[in-house]
């Protein structure tokens, strides 16, 4: 009888050991699952998260992210723009931006809000507007941007310039 308990003891105890890598093998794949969706989660935070922000003359300008393209060998900066004063407008000026071998490229497409024609960015108070600026002829060998010169006047027309200096490119 004492025979019997025992190996009935052994043999439970083998059957629940050898359920227990299956299981320990299950969580852990369920971990990992939760891991990487804890990282999803975590970059996804950083979407507005701005690379650089310069305020300047009650504007605060916000590049979020400059991006580039190799099958169009161009790069796009997104900026955010605010303003903390009254309501008005700006002109933007931007013409090329400059590698650091000293390269400059042109400015080939531009969007300020809803608008992809003129200069003017309406700002109204507290207001966020997003604003593309998009250059061409640029290849992939290109890791960074020595200056992105933001020149602008307001409505009164006085100049202003914001500088941007050494910005990564992130390659698409």
């Amino acid at each position: 009888m004492k025979s019997l308990f025992v190996t009935m003891l052994i043999c439970g105890a083998i059957s629940t050991f050898g359920q227990a890598p299956a299981n320990c093998n299950q969580i852990k794949a369920e971990l990992e699952k939760i891991k990487q969706e804890n990282e999803y989660l975590k970059n996804s935070l950083k979407i507005n998260k701005p690379v650089y922000a310069v305020t300047s003359d009650n504007i605060e300008f916000k590049l979020l992210k400059a991006e580039g393209n190799s099958k169009s060998q161009s790069i796009t900066f997104t900026f955010v723009l605010t303003t903390s004063a009254a309501n008005w407008y700006i002109n933007s000026d931007i013409r090329s931006i400059i590698d650091l071998d000293g390269n400059e490229y042109k400015l080939k497409s531009y969007t300020l809000g809803a608008e992809d024609y003129g200069s003017s960015i309406k700002l109204n108070t507290g207001v966020p507007i997003k604003c593309t600026y998009t250059f061409g002829g640029i290849l992939p060998a290109v890791k960074m941007i020595k200056l992105f010169k933001f020149d602008y006047t307001h409505s009164w027309g006085e100049p202003f310039n914001v500088e941007f200096r050494d910005i990564p490119i992130d390659w698409k």
